[in-house]
C-alpha cells in the first residue's frame, strides 16, 4: 500500500470535527432556548464566536441568526424590535467595556418598556500571557474595568460574568429564564476572551429552559374591583401597554364594550384598544379624567401628571400590572386604593367573568354611560377636520394615516399623531419606551423587519416615524447601511421642524413670558441648518426624497411603498411647520 492511500485511509479531520469550545456551547444553548437572532458589534474579543459560525457553516449546526451592525445603540434597538415581534428574548453582544457603555441607553429602554434582551459583551483577557486567548494587543489592558456589568446594572434585571467555560450553556440558560420571566426585561453577561477559547467536553450535561408561569389574579380583589365598577357612574380605563400580550386587544374590547367603559390609551406603546373604537376616547388624560369616579390604571407606568390633571378627589384609583407600583421607579407616588398584581391580560379576563353582564339596572347606567362616552368622542379631533393648507405634523400625520397600508407596521419616536391613525389588532404599532432614550425607532423597525424576514413575510411594511433629532440620534448611516447589508427594506419618515421640540416647549411651558421666550425657546433647540436627509438613504442605493406640502406627500408614500415591495429602503424628509 502506498504511502499516499496510508494517508487516505486516516480519519479526516473537518471543521465540523474540531474539539468544541465554550462558544460553541454558548451559541448553542442560546439557540436551543429559543433565540433566533444575535445582533453584533464585534471587537478583539469576538474571535471564538466568528470561529464558531464559521465551523457551523451555512447549513450546520443551528445557532441565532448573526447579524453584523456597525454600532451598539443600533444592535440594542434591534433585539429590541425583534423581541417586540417574536415575544421571545434575543441578543445583543458588543465589545467590551467601551461597547458595554454605548449599549446603556438601549438598556434602558429596554428595562422601562419591559421586553425581554440578552444584552451580552466580551471581556478584555484576564491574563497576560500563556493562555489561548491572552492579552495580544495593547488596548488589552485600557479596556479592562474592575467591575464592567457594574455600569449597566441599574438598566437590567440581573448580570454576571462567566467564569467557568463548561458553564457556558448553564449561565446562557440562566439569563434567558431571567430575561423572561414576569415582569420581562434585559440581562447582561460579560464573556473573558480566553473562557470562550477554552476547550468544554462534549458531553457536558445539558440545561433546558425553567418554564415560569404567572399566578392567577387575586380573586378577592378582582371580585371587589368589579363591585367599584358596577357601583361607579364613570369609570374610565387609563393603558399604555395593555395590549403587548397576544389576545390583550381583544380582551380589552370585549370588557369595555359589554359594560360602556372608556378608555384612554396614554403613552401608547402597542394598540390596547382599537383606535378607532367607540370606547377609545383619547390619548391624554388631561381633560378625559374631570368625570371619572374610578379609575383603573392598566399596564401604565403614569396614568396622569399630578402637576398638570388630577382625577377628582373622591375618585379611586386601581393599579394593574406584573409590578404596578412599579418599584424599579425611585419616585412614583399615585396613591393606590389597590395594586393588583397580574400579567394584564389574566386581569382583564378575571375582571371580565367577575362583571358578567350588566343586569336591568346596571344596563340603564351602561347605556347613559355609552351616550356620554359618543358625546366626548365627537370632540376628538379627526383626521377630516385637520388643516391640510399647512404642513404641520398633524397634516402629516393625517395623510400618512389614510394613505399607508392598513397592514404596515409603524414604529413611532415622538412624532407620529397617534390620534390620527387607524390601528385596530395587535402588532400594528410599537410606541417610543418610557425611558425616552432617543435612536430607539429605526434600529427597532430594522429589528422588527428582521424577524419578519426569519418568517418569510415581506408584504407587511415596516415605518419608523421620528424627528430630525431623533434620526440623528439613531446613527443613521448605520441604520441605512443594515438595511441594505441584510436587505431589510423599512420606510423612514423624518418630522423635520429643524428644532428639539420638547425642549422649546418644556422651555416655554415654564417659563412663557420669560428671557427664553423673546427668542421663541429656540436657544439650544435650534437644529438649523438642515442637512439633506433623503441623500443619506440614497447613499445606501435607497430611496429617498424630501416633501414640503401635504398635497405632494401622497405620492411619495407611493414611490416609498413600490422601493420597497422591490426591496429598497426607502425615506421621506417632511419638511413641516414648527
Amino acid at each position: 500500500m502506498s504511502e499516499g492511500n496510508l494517508m487516505s485511509d486516516a480519519p479526516e479531520t473537518t471543521l465540523a470535527s474540531r474539539p468544541q469550545i465554550a462558544a460553541d456551547l454558548y451559541l448553542k444553548t442560546l439557540s436551543e432556548g429559543g433565540v433566533d437572532a444575535l445582533y453584533a458589534v464585534a471587537g478583539t474579543d469576538f474571535p471564538s464566536v466568528i470561529e464558531s459560525y464559521e465551523k457551523a457553516g451555512p447549513s450546520g449546526i443551528d445557532l441565532p441568526r448573526p447579524y453584523t451592525v456597525p454600532h451598539e445603540n443600533l444592535a440594542v434597538a434591534m433585539a429590541h424590535g425583534d423581541a417586540l415581534r417574536t415575544r421571545r428574548a434575543q441578543v445583543a453582544m458588543v465589545h467590551v467595556s467601551v461597547g458595554t457603555a454605548n449599549m446603556v441607553c438601549g438598556a434602558l429602554n429596554a428595562v422601562r418598556d419591559g421586553v425581554p434582551l440578552l444584552l451580552s459583551a466580551g471581556r478584555t483577557p484576564l491574563t497576560e500571557e500563556g493562555e489561548h486567548g491572552t492579552r495580544t494587543r495593547f488596548i488589552h489592558w485600557a479596556q479592562e474595568m474592575f467591575d464592567q456589568g457594574g455600569m449597566i446594572r441599574e438598566a437590567v434585571k440581573w448580570d454576571y460574568e462567566l467564569r467557568s467555560a463548561s458553564q457556558a450553556g448553564d449561565v446562557a440558560i440562566r439569563a434567558l429564564d431571567i430575561a423572561e420571566a414576569p415582569p420581562p426585561g434585559p440581562v447582561y453577561l460579560s464573556l473573558p476572551r480566553e473562557l470562550l477559547a477554552r476547550e468544554v467536553p462534549p458531553d457536558v450535561p445539558r440545561r433546558v429552559r425553567s418554564r415560569v408561569t404567572e399566578g392567577l389574579p387575586d380573586p378577592d380583589a378582582i371580585d371587589r374591583l368589579a363591585e367599584r365598577i358596577k357601583a361607579a357612574e364613570y369609570p374610565v380605563i387609563i393603558t399604555s401597554n395593555s395590549g403587548r400580550e397576544a389576545g390583550g386587544c381583544a380582551a380589552l374590547a370585549a370588557l369595555v364594550e359589554a359594560w360602556a367603559i372608556p378608555v384612554i390609551q396614554f403613552n401608547a406603546r402597542s394598540v390596547n384598544l382599537p383606535f378607532e373604537h367607540p370606547m377609545c376616547i383619547g390619548f391624554d388624560p388631561q381633560s378625559l379624567l374631570l368625570g371619572a369616579d374610578l379609575v383603573v390604571s392598566l399596564a401604565c407606568d403614569v396614568p396622569f401628571v399630578p402637576a398638570v390633571t388630577n382625577p377628582r378627589p373622591t375618585a379611586e384609583l386601581w393599579e394593574i400590572d406584573r409590578d404596578p407600583l412599579f418599584s424599579r421607579y425611585p419616585l412614583r407616588s399615585f396613591g393606590a386604593a389597590e395594586a393588583l398584581v397580574a400579567s394584564p391580560l389574566a386581569a382583564i379576563r378575571a375582571l371580565h367573568a367577575a362583571l358578567g353582564s350588566p343586569g336591568a339596572d346596571q344596563a340603564r347606567r351602561v347605556a347613559a354611560r355609552a351616550a356620554k362616552i359618543e358625546a366626548v368622542r365627537a370632540r376628538r379631533t379627526s383626521r377630516d377636520t385637520v388643516d391640510l393648507n399647512r404642513f404641520t405634523a398633524e397634516a402629516a400625520s393625517a395623510v400618512l394615516a389614510e394613505r399607508l397600508p392598513r397592514e404596515s407596521v409603524i414604529v413611532n419616536e415622538y412624532s407620529f399623531r397617534t390620534d390620527l391613525a387607524k390601528f385596530d389588532g395587535e402588532g400594528q404599532f410599537y410606541g417610543f419606551t418610557p425611558a425616552g432614550g432617543l435612536g430607539f425607532g429605526m434600529g427597532a423597525a430594522l429589528g422588527i423587519a428582521a424577524a419578519d424576514a426569519r418568517e418569510g413575510v415581506r408584504d407587511r411594511p415596516v415605518v419608523a416615524m421620528l424627528g430630525d433629532g431623533a434620526y440623528m440620534f439613531n446613527n443613521p448611516v448605520a441604520c441605512h447601511w443594515a438595511s441594505a447589508a441584510h436587505q431589510l427594506p423599512m420606510l423612514s419618515v423624518i418630522f423635520n421642524n429643524r428644532r428639539w421640540g420638547a425642549v422649546r416647549n418644556s422651555t416655554l411651558a415654564m417659563y412663557p413670558q420669560g428671557a427664553a421666550a423673546a427668542s421663541d425657546g429656540m436657544f439650544l433647540a435650534d437644529l438649523s441648518p438642515a442637512p439633506d436627509y433623503a441623500a443619506i438613504c440614497r447613499a445606501h442605493g435607497g430611496s429617498g426624497e424630501t416633501v414640503n406640502s401635504a398635497r405632494d406627500l401622497p405620492g411619495a408614500i407611493d414611490r416609498a411603498l413600490t422601493a420597497m415591495a422591490g426591496g429598497q429602503q426607502a425615506l421621506i424628509d417632511l419638511v413641516i411647520e414648527g
